[in-house]
């Protein structure tokens, strides 16, 4: 069964099954064109790598639970959908999105089975992947980091040992194309 879990929790509580309506391999790239007067083409005043959030829609479909009508069902899924949260999909469980469903889901019915269809707003508008814990020592650090898009991150220093630290030198280094 593909499912997504929402905010902790999977679709498959709700007995809904899912298809991908659309992906993107990226975001919207953010435009800055500015039109200067009297001049051909524009000024982009954006450079570089900065994009948009992203939207993807999945078609959900459900059948009733014996004793629950369709519109009761729908109501509890808009409960649980309702607000923004951690999303993740079983096809990559390593990754997830900061999401919230945009616009409103249209619904349809079918006797004792259901079907609506989510866009997703994810913003940032990248994956993220898992926490990372490494164990540093004095002197220089390198740290990899695997990702496939620039993003800040959160580095957090612990020492656990009763030893003050000294001289860490922490260094990003980047994935290459």
């Amino acid at each position: 069964m593909s499912g997504f879990t929402f905010r902790g929790t999977h679709s498959s509580v709700y007995g809904i099954h899912t298809v991908d309506q659309s992906r993107t391999i990226l975001p919207p790239r953010r435009e800055g064109k500015i039109a200067i007067p009297g001049r051909s083409g524009y000024y982009d005043g954006v450079s570089g790598g900065v994009y948009d959030e992203r939207q993807e829609s999945i078609l959900c479909t459900f059948a009733c639970p014996k004793g629950k009508t369709v519109a009761e069902v729908c109501r509890e899924i808009a409960y649980w959908l309702s607000g923004t949260g951690r999303l993740s999909y079983d096809r990559e469980p390593d990754k997830y999105y900061t999401a919230r469903i945009t616009g409103a889901p249209p619904m349809a019915q079918h006797l004792k089975h259901g079907e609506f269809t989510i866009t997703w707003s994810y913003n940032p508008p990248f994956a993220f992947g898992r926490t990372v814990s490494v164990p540093i020592h004095s002197g220089r650090n390198d740290i990899r980091y695997e990702g496939t898009a620039e993003t800040p991150c959160v580095i957090v220093l612990r020492n656990v040992s009763a030893a003050s630290a000294a001289n860490v030198t922490i260094t990003a280094v980047k994935r290459r194309h």
